[in-house]
């Protein structure tokens, strides 16, 4: 892609440079004797130089007109022309120049000596460390200076304007070999020759009026301000600039458009990527105003809203790039439409990484002078339409995550100038057969992974083309492997991960490899053992991905001869045996994965020796005996996985020597000992689990130490990225696998071991933290009173403990928590009540306490009992009506009413019955009291007659 990024840019330019510069060709000749006082000053040039690469071979006898890089005038013999700049430049739009070649060392003020030069260029060497020259600016005559890409370094001197013929500076520079600066462009105001003046990479954070310098060189044609940090101008400026055809301000701090670009006209190049903060709506006014306008990019900004309908004038440019912004609306806006591109000049179309939707137009076809089209990253839905085939000078086509669907029409296959061809992570489906390749003789790029795909070829097609990047995953291929493959002679890039292969790694692959260093072919169903020779076939490999298939065997030795290799991943295979012994310190190891095998014996020592070791994963294997201290020693290590296994010994001592730790997973071994006080050094650690172990002791009180638990804005960014590699984690009750959003997931577990002592209060200054399970332990105490701060806890296991003392009230504020156990321990009082532990409000959260009250456990708290029924006054809680409990109490007491007045009348009766005395007795109370009671029914009878008759 870089390759069509600066084609119309670099055409430009170069016509520019051309004439700009003719005047460097016209009076030169090499027909005239050298003037020696000249040619004295350059082997003196010469002799402060560093040449490793000879380029000044030539610079010897006495006619130096002749020396490479030397031109003089053919009349007077005067020097006019010293042209050194780095031949080996590799490509010219990025200015990526090889290591070769470069010319070092001091530049000597003999240079003075050339009176009438005019043309200097020292451009893509190495003069690192220096400032540039004063004596510079005594070189009068001097109209081209072109000091770019040197690693000069400092302040650019003010004396450069005395270059009052100056046409041509370019001062870029590239920060990786050295920092150029300036406080103040006033002298660039005085070069009022000049036409092409070119900044980039020079820091101008601190040049107050930058633009207003600038302004008044109106002659100017070509400027290039790209990574100078520049600050916005005053919106009230007006541009003088009315010759300007170049312009780019990439790479700066611009929150907007500069207002006077809107009144340039000429332009022919512009160029604002870049610039994150430059928000707003499409800039229309800028493509209308410049009608001879043929590059413009604006990636990498912020833009944003529906795309301009109907823009005639966009159809006029050759480059459009509007990658990574925020735009809108539908795709089919660019050609529907009376004024839409019918006629269009687009040789590069980059639309990518935006929020495009809609279905991809037919008039895509008409773009005959397309070269390279990038709509990949979007929301385009629909068919690929089948007039893409007619695009006979396509070179590369992007049309990866988006959400095409049906089927790749066969006319693409007539593309025959097309190199690189990506249409993954869509919804396609169907048979991609050979004639979808039928004439893409040219292609070296071929990514349709993540889709419905069924590649569909005969087993002796021959295929047109020499790729060096394949990428099929996720399609159809197997069940064979591909037999086409081992025609490719140039394969530096291979991934066919889950293409449903079952078959065994054929032995032809060694005659295709000796260029890849990426191969993928994980998660099939691949048999037999790893390749004996592995790494004497491929000594370019950096990355062997052969996780989740069947091979069985061992860890080839071989493997080790790979210096370049830096990950290596074979886990979730039947490999057995012990690892090799033979990892060194010359080996660029990143990720070394061989979990979930049947691997056993020791850790090698020599392991140790692998210093940019980010990622250690032997998960689930039978490996034995002690963890390595020198594990201890790896600094760039970031995710270690030595759980399932059959360790033994004390923990090594992680912490001083190995900070980088965010990841640490022991679990479910024999370890011993206690938790070294060291881990508490581990400031970027978020995942920690000892479970399942013997480790004894207290737990650290240092433990607020882990960093980025107590503060997110400590996070560690630089989480490697390894496919397939997964973490057991025991949460909310239950084990769930975590893959890549493992880097999120804040956790502690040193559960299942015999710990003691108290839960250190420094537990609740772990601010982040998701997972805390301390259960199954010897912990005693009470549970640290603060623990309700920390907010973002979603599952707390402190079961199966000695904990007594209350249950902390600020339990009931934590927001996420949606697992909670406290059963099994010693905690007395009531249980705290709110809203947030309404998820948790089950009798087994708090089962096993016996001094334990309250809702949910149907033990009443000592004055919480209900009150009596004279004191209630009928009251209750229920508003007047009386609940299901009270209601089954009535119930239960009338249906036995009767059985009990019956037997107890029953049993009255019998004892009177057998009982002479008791009857004697019972009936003469009975006359007695029958007695009684008429004596005093008979006196009220006379007091109300004698009452009423006085009334009467």
């Amino acid at each position: 892609m870089a390759s069509y990024n600066g084609l119309v840019s670099t055409f430009l330019l170069a016509i520019f440079v051309f004439q700009v510069t003719k005047f460097g060709h016209s009076d030169a000749s090499t027909n005239v004797s050298c003037i020696g006082t000249e040619r004295e000053a350059l082997l003196k040039f010469k002799h402060g130089l560093i040449d490793p690469w000879r380029r000044l071979s030539s610079w010897t006898g006495e006619e130096c007109c002749k020396w490479e890089g030397v031109k003089c005038n053919e009349k007077t013999g005067h020097v006019l022309k010293l042209d050194l700049r780095n031949p080996c430049i590799e490509e010219i739009d990025t200015l990526a120049p090889s290591n070769k070649c470069r010319l070092g060392g001091i530049i000597f003020p003999s240079l003075t000596e050339l009176k009438y030069l005019k043309y200097l260029d020292l451009s893509v060497n190495n003069f690192s460390t220096q400032k540039i020259p004063m004596f510079f600016h005594s070189l009068q005559k001097l109209e081209y200076l072109n000091l770019s890409y040197t690693g000069f370094d400092g302040d650019i001197p003010r004396q450069l304007n005395n270059l009052s013929k100056l046409q041509y500076l370019d001062l870029s520079n590239d920060f990786g070999l050295g920092y150029l600066t300036s406080n103040d462009l006033g002298w660039v105001s005085r070069l009022s020759s000049l036409k092409y003046l070119h900044l980039s990479g020079t820091a101008l954070s601190k040049a107050k009026d930058w633009f207003g310098s600038i302004n008044m060189l109106s002659s100017l044609q070509s400027l290039g301000l790209s990574n100078c940090q520049l600050q916005d101008v005053s919106s009230s400026l007006q541009a003088n600039l009315t010759s300007l055809r170049f312009l780019s301000l990439e790479s700066n701090n611009l929150s907007s458009i500069p207002p006077w670009v809107y009144n340039l006209s000429k332009l022919e190049h512009i160029d604002l990527s870049d610039n994150f903060h430059i928000k707003g709506p499409f800039p229309t006014a800028i493509i209308q105003n410049n009608q001879r306008l043929a590059f413009f990019d604006a990636s990498l900004d912020s833009l944003q809203g529906e795309f301009p309908k109907n823009l005639s004038s966009l159809c006029k440019l050759q480059v459009v790039r509007l990658r990574s912004n925020y735009f809108k609306g539908n795709i089919s806006v660019i050609s529907d439409g009376p004024l839409g591109c019918v006629q269009s000049k687009w040789k590069i179309l980059d639309f990518a990484d935006n929020n495009f939707s809609g279905d991809l137009p037919n008039q895509f076809g008409d773009f005959k002078q397309l070269e390279y089209l990038d709509l990949s990253l979007n929301s385009i839905s629909g068919f690929i339409p089948t007039n893409l085939g007619e695009l006979s000078s396509l070179r590369e086509l992007h049309l990866g995550d988006n959400k095409l669907s049906g089927t790749i029409p066969e006319s693409i296959g007539r593309l025959s100038n097309l190199k690189e061809l990506e249409v993954q992570h869509n919804f396609l489906y169907g048979v991609v057969s050979e004639l979808h390749f039928e004439s893409l003789k040219s292609l070296t790029h071929l990514d349709i992974s993540s889709n419905e795909l069924i590649l569909n070829v005969s087993s002796t097609w021959i295929p047109p083309f020499q790729v060096s990047e394949i990428d099929l995953s996720n399609c159809k291929v197997g069940p064979e492997f591909p037999k086409w493959l081992r025609t490719q002679r140039n394969i530096t890039s291979l991934t066919m991960s889950n293409v449903s292969i079952a078959d065994g790694i054929p032995d032809w692959l060694y005659n295709i490899s000796s260029n890849i260093s990426h191969l993928d072919i994980s998660s099939n169903m691949l048999s037999g053992q790893v390749p004996q020779h592995i790494g004497d076939k491929m000594p370019r490999l950096t990355v062997l991905r052969l996780w989740g298939n069947n091979l069985t065997g061992g860890i080839v030795s071989s493997l080790c001869k790979l210096n370049k290799l830096v990950e290596i991943n074979l886990s979730k295979n039947q490999l057995s045996g012990r690892l090799p012994q033979c990892w060194g310190a010359s080996q660029r190891l990143e990720a070394l994965v061989f979990g979930d095998n049947k691997l056993n014996g020791q850790i090698p020592k020599s392991l140790c020796h692998l210093q940019q070791l980010l990622v250690l994963s032997l998960h689930r294997n039978v490996f034995s005996g002690v963890i390595p201290n020198c594990l201890s020693n790896l600094q760039q290590m970031i995710f270690l996985d030595l759980s399932d296994n059959e360790f033994t010994g004390r923990l090594p001592p992680f912490g001083k020597h190995s900070q980088s730790l965010a990841m640490i997973n022991l679990e479910k071994n024999h370890l011993v000992g206690g938790i070294p006080p060291h881990f508490c050094q581990l400031p970027y650690l978020r995942f920690l689990s000892l479970a399942k172990n013997n480790i004894s002791g207290l737990i650290p009180n240092c433990i607020d130490g882990f960093l980025s638990m107590v503060d997110s804005t400590l996070y560690y960014e630089d989480w490697p990225y390894i496919p397939g590699l997964n973490v057991m984690v025991s949460t909310k009750g239950s084990h769930q696998i975590y893959g890549d959003v493992i880097s999120y997931f804040f956790s502690i577990d040193l559960s299942a071991n015999m710990l003691d002592g108290h839960i250190p209060g420094e537990f609740t200054k772990l601010l982040e933290l998701q997972n805390l399970n301390l259960s199954w332990n010897n912990l005693s105490g009470c549970i640290p009173s603060s623990i309700g701060d920390m907010k973002k806890l979603e599952s707390l296991d402190l079961s199966i403990n000695k904990l007594s003392g209350k249950i902390p009230p600020g339990i009931s504020n934590m927001d996420f928590l949606s697992h909670l156990n406290l059963s099994f321990n010693r905690l007395s009082g009531p249980i705290p009540s709110g809203n947030h532990l309404r998820t948790v409000d089950d009798e087994s959260v708090y089962r096993g306490n016996n001094g334990l009250c309250g809702a949910p456990l149907l033990k009443i708290c000592p004055g919480d009992e209900p009150p009596s029924s004279n004191e209630g006054n009928g009251d209750n809680s229920s508003g007047g009506k009386p609940n299901k409990h009270d209601l089954d109490i009535h119930n239960w007491f009338y249906a036995g009413l009767g059985p009990g007045f019956t037997m107890g009348f029953l049993g009255f009766c019998g004892i009177l019955h057998f009982k002479r005395s008791w009857r004697v007795s019972y009936f003469r109370e009975m006359d007695r009291a029958i007695e009684k009671f008429s004596r005093a029914m008979m006196i009220i009878m006379l007091w109300f007659k004698k009452t009423f008759e006085q009334r009467k």
